[in-house]
């Protein structure tokens, strides 16, 4: 993430609210907030997030905002958050999500 760990204005086309950014920004780090700045930092959806694990996308946005993951849901979230870690652009992480998790890219486009 950023060396002073503040997260970056949106661009126009964000696919988060600012709100939804100003909620992770202050929420104390833990394995989904972690999730939540990265998934922020490479624009990535949330969509695309529930779809490869599984979840809703309010599940998604609560863990994002503090709430605890799941036991069963730690190691993918851990895997993920890893993926988007290691990637340059949404897109890249997207390729290599399905790539791992043996997910059709094309049924999700947002």
């Amino acid at each position: 993430m950023l060396a002073d760990e503040r997260l970056v204005p949106p661009p126009k086309h964000m696919a988060y609210s600012q709100k939804i950014i100003d909620e992770v920004a202050k929420t104390p780090k833990s394995l989904g907030n972690q999730l939540g700045r990265w998934a922020i930092h490479l624009d990535f959806p949330v969509t695309k997030i529930a779809f490869a694990l599984g979840v809703s996308r309010q599940t998604v946005y609560n863990w994002f905002t503090g709430t605890e993951v799941f036991v069963a849901y730690r190691d993918r979230v851990e895997f993920l958050t890893h993926i988007m870690k290691t990637s340059h652009s949404a897109d890249e992480a997207w390729r290599k999500i399905c790539t791992e998790y043996n997910l059709d890219p094309s049924p999700r486009k947002n």
